[in-house]
């Protein structure tokens, strides 16, 4: 291993996690004012979250002005600690377990950075079990086709993955009229084909590939579309057209492909990183609320705002 220092290593960890973040989560309050946040019933500690704060000032990660943190900083460091719970939630639900192998393996690694020793508890506690949990989510392994289904028909993004396509127009009354014609039964990719702005529709359909995949990964698009169509986009039912969704493009009208249109795709980009996909997936599913002081989580980008 390269001799970079842990707490140097926290930052790129944080940036990474907190993009993988998903989907439908509450953005209701937190049950006290003493939770920094709170993911399906397990809440987390502001005390616990100063805690860990203070010690990344303490190795120089995050600076202060006027004794006080950023907010883009407390923000990022959130993130990565919603996405740990969600870790937690997701192992317990899987029956996934955290070995002793992995915990000595990880240690190992800590001590061999020389300053391992000398950041705060609240730090080290925190980095190694961020470095165990990557260790156990690179061993799962994919779904079976039947449970790959039963995820995606439930809710697509559960699966950590979405398959989509989408008519574009420019008013609410077209958007309207669109999606009365889809649902009269004519072809959603001839409707999208004839009606959608969107360059290139008339060839594509309206699919939404990623390259030769009619399907996505799921941060992919979080990290990359409107905040208000990823809203559309993972609250639609697989064969439903779902809309009006105003973006600021326009308004779209939302297909979820059914399963078996797209099963052999899904099950090829969830293989290219299943582990995290997956994990994604669950929070797209969790119930996640954040402290007001910190701002309101956005389920469908994943992220505080």
């Amino acid at each position: 291993m390269t001799k970079t220092s842990y707490a140097r290593r926290f930052l790129p960890f944080v940036a990474v996690a907190s993009l993988a973040l998903t989907a439908c989560g509450s953005s209701n309050p937190v049950a006290s004012a003493s939770e920094a946040f709170r993911l399906n019933g397990t809440s987390y500690s502001i005390e616990d979250f100063d805690a860990l704060n203070e010690a990344l000032i303490a190795v120089g990660q995050y600076k202060t002005e006027n004794g006080t943190i950023s907010r883009q900083d407390l923000v990022v460091t959130l993130g990565v600690l919603i996405r740990y719970q969600a870790y937690m939630d997701f192992i317990k639900a899987n029956g996934l377990e955290e070995t002793e192998e992995d915990r000595n393996a990880v240690q190992a690694d800590a001590d061999a950075d020389p300053n391992f020793a000398t950041y705060p508890e609240a730090l080290r506690e925190t980095l190694l079990k961020l470095n165990v949990s990557d260790r156990v989510m690179e061993r799962v392994g994919a779904p079976s086709a039947e449970e790959l289904e039963k995820l995606y028909n439930k809710m697509p993004a559960s699966a950590g993955v979405l398959c989509l396509s989408h008519i574009l127009v420019e008013t609410e009354a077209e958007a309207r009229e669109v999606l009365k014609t889809v649902n009269s039964g004519t072809p959603f990719a001839e409707v999208a084909a004839a009606k959608s702005t969107e360059p290139g529709a008339d060839q594509s359909g309206g699919a939404l590939k990623d390259g030769e995949e009619d399907c996505n990964p799921l941060p992919s698009l979080q990290q990359s579309f409107d905040a208000d169509f990823m809203v559309g986009a993972i609250a639609a039912k697989p064969g439903v057209p779902t809309g009006p969704i105003k973006t600021q493009f326009g308004w779209h009208i939302i297909l979820s492909h059914k399963f078996d249109d797209v099963k052999e795709s899904a099950a090829r980009v969830l293989g290219q990183s299943t582990g995290a996909l997956l994990l994604a997936g669950h929070l797209a599913a969790a119930d996640v609320s954040v402290n007001s002081k910190y701002g309101v989580w956005n389920g469908a980008t994943g992220q505080i705002s």
